[in-house]
């Protein structure tokens, strides 16, 4: 039995050590080795409520409970567990069979130190819980008040200590997790095409993030570990740069919550730096086009004009004289300019984008055909466009079609395109789900945005029309202007 002053020395004993710990684990293996060798407890562990409950820490485990690596301590199915589980423990009990030593001794191992029964005592605070204590003493299957409320103080105190230590490891978790997120930030920011983005991100989420596996999909190749496993619970999947590349993460264990917090924000530096890097990319097309384009403009406005002036120049001419000679000069200047001329349409031909050769209605229809859908197509009026309202109207028309095969899950597409004296316009109507308008007003969708922002760089507009199983219209109109 313990008197008061028995008592009050465990008590100050175990609180120096407590006092001096920094790690959970240490701190319950050193404490509970007091209480056994300052009290007449001849045994005793401790059961840690974490992701799941198990052993952390033992003292004088009987080799009935410590065989095997202590494998008869692990698992849930015991009575104390299950109460705690339960929530029906929550003081100090004495009288409590040991399941675990009931189990070995059915087994045929019967050196349980004369251990049957011990007493058991949550680990807590006024307001958590965080596992249990367990003492035991030989041929005892009951414990007084004075031993069980010494427990309970023991279990106390550890409970405090357990909230602190919990409190400074979740700061130095969140000190270590900011100055990585920083790292990967500013490394992200940094990056200077989608390729290196893409391995700086890999090399990053691992510093930071307990993963096991890890993989992104970018650019039709992939990057990282060959197959990432799917778990419901350790499986994390996101798309990137609106669902044009993805990112697949299995981690070794449930994630903290400061933890999936920090992740959040690592995703959204990411994804803003690969939208960043396809908005530069685009840019730079856009210069390669507008200075092809410019070129292509000059080329017909000038030489190319010269050179039918000059074919027309040898006609006329040849009707004016009658003399061979001349006539076959004539003939061949005719001839020359007329190949000239020929050669002259093919390069600016060839300066038009790729699927802009034979004009952007039939550039549209063949990428319908390629990408599956059945497709209507007219036209109205035979006025000629600038080249950059037709490079805008094939990239809107390609991004519209998109859509309507992989979000609209349409079959069927009509496209319409009128050339008037002064602006075009361009329709694409598709039979697909549709979606709601209101809803997806404030979406951030880069393809519907960047619609947008092609027509009203060129100061023209670009509505949208739908309704959810009504399909989807598409109408732009830019002016030559």
């Amino acid at each position: 039995m313990f008197d008061e002053r028995q008592r009050l020395e465990t008590l100050k004993t175990i609180a120096e050590t407590l006092n001096q710990c920094q790690h959970k684990e240490d701190m319950l293996q050193q404490v509970l080795k007091q209480l056994i060798q300052i009290t007449h407890f001849e045994s005793g562990w401790i059961f840690l409520e974490e992701e799941d409950i198990h052993l952390v820490a033992d003292a004088s485990l009987p080799t009935a409970l410590s065989h095997d690596d202590k494998q008869p301590m692990c698992g849930e199915d015991c009575y104390c567990i299950n109460s705690y589980k339960q929530g029906s423990l929550t003081e100090a009990t004495n009288i409590m069979s040991c399941k675990r030593i009931k189990k070995e001794i059915e087994a045929g191992r019967e050196d349980t130190n004369g251990i049957t029964h011990h007493a058991t005592v949550p680990l807590k605070t006024p307001t958590e819980t965080f596992g249990l204590l367990n003492v035991a003493a030989p041929n005892r299957s009951t414990y007084v008040k004075e031993e069980l409320d010494l427990i309970e103080a023991v279990a106390l105190q550890m409970g405090t200590a357990l909230k602190r230590i919990e409190q400074y490891e979740k700061e130095e978790m969140r000190v270590r997790l900011l100055e990585q997120l920083h790292t990967l930030s500013k490394r992200v920011r940094n990056a200077k095409n989608i390729e290196e983005l893409s391995y700086i991100t890999l090399e990053e989420l691992r510093k930071l993030l307990p993963i096991e596996a890890i993989s992104i999909h970018i650019q039709g190749f992939q990057l990282g570990d060959d197959e990432v496993e799917k778990h419901v619970q350790l499986y994390h999947h996101y798309e990137l740069s609106d669902q044009k590349d993805m990112l697949n993460i299995r981690f070794r264990r449930r994630l903290k919550p400061m933890e999936t917090d920090t992740l959040d924000l690592a995703i959204e530096y990411v994804d803003l730096s690969f939208r960043d890097l396809r908005l530069q990319d685009r840019e730079k097309d856009m210069a390669r086009f507008n200075e092809r384009a410019r070129l292509a403009q000059d080329l017909h406005d000038s030489v190319n004009q010269l050179l039918f002036s000059v074919v027309l120049t040898a006609k006329g001419a040849k009707t004016l004289t009658k003399e061979d000679s001349l006539t076959q000069q004539l003939d061949s200047i005719q001839t020359m300019s007329s190949d000239a001329l020929k050669e002259m349409r093919t390069l600016i031909q060839r300066l038009k984008p790729h699927g802009l050769e034979e004009g952007v209605l039939s550039g549209l229809k063949q990428h319908a055909d390629k990408i599956g859908l059945e497709n209507n197509v007219s036209s109205k009026g035979t006025h000629r466009m600038p080249n950059a309202i037709e490079e805008a109207l094939w990239r809107i028309g390609q991004e519209a079609l998109h859509n309507a095969k992989k979000h609209a899950q349409c079959d069927r597409v009509s496209i319409t395109l009128h050339k008037q004296q002064d602006h075009a316009i361009l329709i694409i109507e598709d039979n697909g789900k549709g979606f709601d308008q209101e809803a997806y007003e404030n979406y951030p969708s880069f393809g519907l945005k960047g619609m947008c922002e092609r027509a009203e760089t060129l100061g023209g507009e670009c509505e949208i029309q739908s309704g959810i199983g009504k399909g989807t219209t598409i109408r732009v109109t830019i002016p030559f202007s």
